[in-house]
């Protein structure tokens, strides 16, 4: 069990508590070990304690008592306080069943080549969310003007990483849903910083001339549709529009 539970996402590790008023100590074996098997070492756990945080990028304060940048020997591991933990050992358990139960069963008895990890999900990230998803959120909340700087903000942190995709299609993911909803000037913002990334995009051009033709602005629609074909001169949207703007 200890090997198939490694891989998985939090920490449920839990050492015996100090008395009050005292630093919690890191004893020679760990207890209360609900999830994981209590048989291991302690140097056994912290080295799956150590996989989760890469993981999700997080330290052990994320699901332990204790603060950042002291000594391990001040947290008190013992505590159930923090919530993630109990989040933790849920999601270690699904995890185990995925890969014991279910993955099996849809691989149909073959060599398992496939195994969930925290990773899997978060890549390296705290909270399993795709950037649209994040930048979708930050459009709900804050309006469109904090688009850019949420997105540069990332961008700046996580790039070169596998926490977000910065490629083309979250941004264009995002202005579909928008401009889905009606909200093509959110759209819009989402589309020119698309554009802005991707200046020789023929794609995010013509889903930005969609966007403004959405809006009524004829002109630089047909300015976009005319980049598209520069770009990518056999790009049958750009075509079809242009036809059908011209014929208007």
């Amino acid at each position: 069990m200890c090997s198939r539970l490694a891989p998985v996402l939090l920490v449920a590790i839990l050492f015996s508590p100090g008395s009050a008023g005292v630093r919690a100590q890191i004893p020679e074996k760990p207890v209360n070990l609900e999830v994981l098997p209590d048989s291991m070492t302690t140097e056994e756990v912290i080295a799956v304690m150590r996989g989760f945080t890469a993981a999700l990028g997080v330290r052990c304060q994320f699901c332990h008592v204790g603060r950042e940048g002291m000594p391990l020997d001040s947290f008190d591991f013992a505590s159930d306080e923090v919530h993630e933990k109990e989040m933790a050992r849920g999601m270690m358990r699904m995890v185990e069943r995925i890969n014991v139960e279910l993955l099996p069963e849809v691989l149909d008895h073959h060599d398992a080549t496939v195994r969930i990890q925290c990773v899997t999900c978060h890549r390296g990230a705290a909270r399993p969310v795709m950037l649209e998803d994040s930048l979708g959120a930050v459009v709900e909340r804050f309006g469109a003007d904090s688009l850019v700087a949420v997105y540069e903000r990332l961008r700046e942190r996580h790039y070169g990483r596998f926490a977000y995709d910065f490629g083309e299609r979250p941004l264009v993911a995002l202005a579909a849903r928008l401009s889905a909803a009606g909200r093509h000037a959110e759209a819009r913002s989402t589309l020119e910083l698309g554009a802005r990334q991707f200046p020789e995009s023929a794609g995010m051009a013509f889903e930005l001339g969609r966007v403004y033709e959405a809006l009524g602005e004829r002109a630089l629609a047909i300015e976009q549709y005319e980049k598209a074909l520069r770009l990518q001169p056999e790009h049958q949207g750009a075509q079809r529009r242009l036809q059908e703007l011209a014929g208007s």
